[in-house]
């Protein structure tokens, strides 16, 4: 784990040239999300505002490319774990509709058996997958193998299970969240990304996709800033020239998309968490059982929770009432997606690089754009 009071003690050796290239926020708004993006040194950023009805208010700031690309409102970015509260979105319309259960045995989906050493009479669900409570852990097995494309029964052999039974403790998990994408495919008999495309992504008008070879040209890098990138840590024109898979369901292979992938613009992002903080895509209920508590993070943060897909951010210094939404943090790139569902309010950030400092989990970027936009009553 890094020293992150060594990391803010560096982070103003770290150059702060970027600027806003365009934004309709008010002029004092601007100039404090762009004081704020400075001072956590990120080098590119797009930031949207968002009520019921849509986007309120947007700005772009600095580069999206390592190249000198700039970023616009438009710019699409590769969202980290922000992709969890999506694909929670996907897996909770399909059990409304009928086609899985959150409760079921995922074992009825999968084609092979997925049960937890400790506990092998214990049956893991969809709905313990996607709040990190299904016993499963990323081990040096799964950190090696996703980068081989190693087949997902193999990375299980290995060290993935955490030792505590499912169902008892939360546990952040990467490879978990993405087998919840390999069980909704396998449960819908469709390939995940032409799954979501179908069912989230279509009915809600929004231009999105798990894959960066269908994000068009303005898919944006990432990369770190301490310690300074020589390249992009994520290279979107690389990314980008790898062959597409063809459609498919294949669950042994599609664990790497649904936990980190989905690449998408703020305004794009802006429509899916509108479904997700108002009825009418999701029912009420269903909306509710999302927002639900089911773990706490513990000692690794205080002030978070967990719900079904769903980051629960309880903290008086940030915003007197509960937000909900998710974090998401890979290659140097630092996402927020929060809203207030009482107030009907949120914000999208989205970032090339900055600074990765963090105060439990929340990025300390995270918690002073929140302050700003979210905080006050």
């Amino acid at each position: 784990m890094k020293n992150w009071n060594l990391y803010r003690l560096l982070l103003p050796l770290v150059s702060s040239k970027g600027s806003i290239h365009e934004t309709d926020l008010p002029p004092a708004r601007a100039q404090a999300a762009e004081k704020i993006l400075r001072r956590h040194r990120c080098q590119g950023a797009t930031l949207c505002l968002f009520d019921e009805s849509g986007v309120t208010g947007t700005l772009a700031f600095g580069l999206a490319r390592m190249d000198g690309t700039p970023t616009g409102i438009d710019t699409v970015y590769r969202t980290a774990s922000v992709s969890k509260f999506v694909t929670a979105l996907g897996a909770l319309k399909l059990a409304e509709q009928g086609v899985l259960s959150l409760d079921a045995d995922v074992n009825a989906y999968l084609p092979f058996s997925l049960r937890h050493p400790l506990a092998p009479d214990v049956p893991i669900t969809l709905r313990m997958l996607l709040s990190h409570t299904a016993g499963i852990r990323d081990g040096d097995t799964y950190n090696t193998g996703i980068a081989k494309g190693a087949l997902l029964s193999d990375i299980l052999a290995g060290d993935s299970f955490a030792d505590h039974a499912p169902g008892t403790t939360w546990e952040y998990s990467n490879l978990g969240a993405g087998i919840a994408g390999a069980v909704l495919e396998a449960a819908a008999g469709e390939d995940f990304e032409t799954l979501m495309q179908r069912t989230v992504f279509a009915p809600l008008g929004a231009a999105a996709t798990y894959y960066p070879q269908k994000a068009g040209k303005a898919l944006a890098d990432a990369w770190r800033i301490l310690p300074p990138a020589k390249g992009p840590n994520f290279d979107a024109a690389k990314r980008q020239a790898r062959p597409l898979p063809p459609p498919a369901v294949d669950a042994e292979r599609h664990y790497a998309l649904a936990h980190g992938n989905l690449c998408a613009s703020a305004p794009e992002l802006c429509k899916l968490a509108v479904a997700g903080m108002i009825p009418g895509f999701l029912r009420a209920d269903t909306l509710s059982e999302m927002r639900r508590e089911i773990a706490p993070f513990g000692e690794r943060a205080d002030n978070l929770s967990e719900g079904i897909g769903t980051f629960i951010l309880r903290d008086g210094r940030l915003c007197p009432r509960p937000l909900y939404g998710h974090q998401g943090m890979a290659y140097g790139a630092v996402h927020g997606l929060f809203f207030d569902p009482e107030k009907k309010r949120g914000l999208a950030l989205l970032t090339s690089a900055a600074g990765e400092a963090r105060r439990g989990v929340l990025a300390d970027l995270n918690a002073d754009m929140i302050r700003l936009f979210l905080g006050g009553k």
